[in-house]
């Protein structure tokens, strides 16, 4: 027994020391010396590592106090940006304490803000949702990873336990609805709350939303009164009245919207149902008027009228006297008769019956038959159109103008040709840089259409997706590349993409159907120790870490890099099994 009372316990000398240099941490940071307070808590971090076996002796009350110690020195060189000590810091604390909720919500929420070891951000985020279910913000982290991880159900699922605890949340109402847009109960608590705080731009934007949903008028009202030149909303209102039959109102907004935005193609595609062109039965009678004698061949003057043939090839013969036409034509009536024969109309194909008639018919006529002159305009008489039988040249020209897009040919570099389709011929000409690229910009529907048995392809796609971080695409192709070659090199790798994807259950029942029956498969026993770490189980990692180095030691390398065994890197254990 001490002289003057109980030996001085020596955990509580530790954890002075630590006050100490934190407190000199934060003053340094405090007047701008930052490399000063970095060096520190790097210093604070050493010690720690170091002190390991003698803070696992201290008091559950110290060390709760020394993990909070280490969290407020973690969120501190986040600000300072330096994050893989933050992290490592952080790890210490919730090591230290693990019932630490801010360390375990810290380290979820700077990986998943930095887009980094998200599965294991996750993992994190739904440890500090458990210890404190009535955190908000917990709730909202968690939602983000699995959103951020393709688990969109399981996204919403967090969002409602936020609204379950805040029903009034923006925050949790707004990513709610961009999972289920036309959730109507989340959008009107949504339009209430912006209603309250006077958020016009976004209340317009929730009355357009729930007016396109619903085609309810009263909020169509409440937002023109926001607004009575909203875009949308008029859009919506003109739309609606159509629907009722009130035509003429749907027209006048139409029309207005139209004047006022001429480059919306939503607009101007609404005002043309609602406008056609009121000149368009002018503008067909215009097209289809008949075609006039003498437009198609010009001045004529008629002597012995002729006997007007066509032949099967379908040429204008013309049979007459014609040498006493030709003494009686003169220069200055062949070169009106040329002019008019080129106002005759537009040309519609190479050669044209009426270029047939004027190579074989050079013979100027002087007078027209009887049965002609019924059939010619006068220039007193109403215009005479043609017989409904018509002659080949007026069908030719009737064809051309009724069928005007069948006569436009479409240039071959306006033929699209599928990307998936171009990726293939690539592939197949082993150009395999330039097909690389082309997938790296293809959406994900279109390299779906990819799949196919041809499993050098699947490989070589899944390889471009997976290196690209494409996880949620990659992991069909590995499924169906494990469905046509089911092997144990295959299966492994679709267990590791579940890992990436954070699907730990699965990809663990998966690797445990391989160990049964081989259990020197390495990698297999590798990807068993991820797990481990994510679930926070050590001595799991530990244990299948060393028998997976045991039968393969060049996963020594791959360990030393991981983010999902980063945790043990300053472990004695961990430095010997990768040394």
């Amino acid at each position: 027994m001490p002289l003057f009372g109980r030996k001085k316990d020596k955990s509580s000398g530790i954890l002075k020391n630590y006050e100490r240099v934190v407190e000199e941490g934060f003053e340094a940071a405090k007047r701008g010396d930052e490399d000063k307070a970095i060096l520190t808590f790097r210093k604070l971090l050493r010690w720690v590592t170091e002190d390991y076996n003698k803070i696992v002796k201290l008091s559950e009350e110290e060390k709760a106090k020394l993990s909070e110690l280490l969290t407020d020195v973690g969120e501190e060189m986040i600000r300072l940006k330096e994050f893989d000590i933050a992290i490592k810091i952080l790890e210490k604390a919730k090591t230290i304490n693990p019932k630490n909720f801010r360390a375990w919500m810290d380290i979820g929420k700077d990986l998943l803000q930095r887009n980094r070891q998200v599965p294991y951000a996750l993992v994190c985020l739904r440890e500090a949702a458990k210890l404190e279910p009535e955190n908000v913000d917990a709730h909202l982290l968690l939602g983000d990873a699995y959103r951020v991880q393709g688990q969109l159900d399981k996204a919403l699922a967090a969002y409602q336990k936020a609204l379950k605890v805040d029903p009034d949340n923006e925050d949790a109402l707004q990513k709610v609805l961009k999972i289920q847009p036309e959730n109507l109960e989340v959008l009107e608590r949504y339009i209430k709350i912006l209603e309250m705080k006077g958020n016009k731009e976004d209340l317009l934007k929730a009355y357009n939303r729930i007016v396109s949903i619903t085609g309810d008028i009263e909020y169509l009202e409440r937002g023109l009164q926001l607004d009575p030149e909203n875009k949308g909303l008029l859009m919506n209102k003109a739309k609606l009245l159509l629907k009722n039959d009130e035509v003429d109102e749907a027209k006048k907004i139409v029309k207005m919207l139209s004047e006022k935005y001429p480059d919306d193609p939503d607009i101007q595609m609404l005002y043309d149902e609602l406008m056609p062109t009121h000149n368009m039965e002018e503008e067909v009678k215009e097209e289809i008027a008949p075609v006039e004698v003498s437009d198609l061949f010009g001045d004529i003057s008629l002597g012995e009228t002729p006997d007007i043939s066509f032949e099967e090839e379908g040429s204008l013969q013309i049979e007459g006297d014609e040498e006493e036409g030709n003494e009686e034509k003169s220069e200055n009536a062949e070169e009106e008769e040329r002019k008019n024969e080129e106002k005759v109309l537009p040309k519609v194909a190479e050669e044209t019956p009426i270029e047939t008639a004027k190579e074989s018919a050079p013979v100027a006529i002087e007078e027209k038959n009887e049965e002609f002159k019924e059939e010619t305009i006068s220039e007193t008489s109403e215009p005479a159109p043609v017989k409904e039988e018509k002659l080949p040249y007026e069908e030719v020209i009737s064809s051309a103008k009724e069928n005007k897009e069948e006569l436009i040919e479409v240039p071959e570099d306006m033929v699209t040709v599928p990307p998936e389709d171009m990726f293939m011929e690539l592939y197949g000409l082993k150009k395999l840089d330039e097909a690389a690229e082309l997938l790296s910009g293809m959406e994900d529907e279109e390299i779906m259409r990819l799949i196919g048995e041809n499993v050098d392809v699947l490989k070589f796609v899944y390889e471009q997706l997976k290196n690209s971080g494409r996880k949620e695409v990659a992991m069909k192709f590995i499924e169906k590349i494990s469905e046509i070659e089911p092997s144990e090199d295959n299966l492994v790798e679709k267990a590791d993409m579940m890992i990436e994807l954070g699907k730990l259950e699965e990809a663990e029942k998966l690797l445990n159907e391989i160990v049964k029956k081989n259990m020197k498969n390495a990698n297999a026993l590798y990807l068993k120790s991820r797990i481990m770490s994510v679930k926070g189980n050590d001595m799991g990692a530990r244990n299948f870490l060393m028998m997976a180095i045991k039968f393969n030691p060049e996963l020594k390398n791959r360990a030393k890099d991981d983010p999902h065994l980063e945790k043990y890197r300053d472990n004695d254990w961990f430095k010997k099994l990768v040394s």
